[in-house]
């Protein structure tokens, strides 16, 4: 069970809407998910946006990863927010700038760092590195 899918799904909505300065409504994603093959409804959508539906199925949220173009992990990891030994990892860091970053990051809410992870994969697409999920996993 996922109780922060939702959340992560109307992120992505906001992203999209950002980025093509218009809205994006439940209609128009189910229309982009039955294009490719994989048939909802608009309440549907609605119903995972709103948190309601928790165990979503991997088909479902593989085509939400293709139909917003994000890395399919994004729908499929369900991050932690903090963990006991976060701290004594991020100290070892040998690069200033990520030990940094750690450091900073500690404590933001969900939704925050979710949007930090997109900002991420944004910047590395811009620096022309490979998706996140061909580098080493820490």
């Amino acid at each position: 069970m996922d109780k922060d899918f939702g959340t992560r799904l109307t992120l992505a909505f906001e992203m999209w809407e950002r980025r093509y300065g218009r809205p994006l409504s439940d209609e128009i994603v189910a229309g982009w998910l039955t294009a490719v093959g994989h048939r909802v409804s608009a309440d549907y959508v609605r119903r995972l946006r709103k948190g309601e539906i928790t165990a979503v199925p991997a088909p479902t949220r593989s085509a939400l990863a293709q139909v917003f173009g994000v890395d399919p992990g994004y729908f499929a990891h369900v991050p932690v927010l903090a963990h006991s030994h976060d701290q004594d990892v991020v100290a070892d860091f040998d690069n200033p700038a990520l030990r940094h970053l750690g450091r900073v990051v500690t404590g933001l809410s969900m939704r925050t760092l979710l949007y930090l992870e997109s900002v991420a994969d944004t910047l590395r697409r811009a620096d022309g590195l490979p998706p996140a999920n061909w580098t080493a996993q820490i």
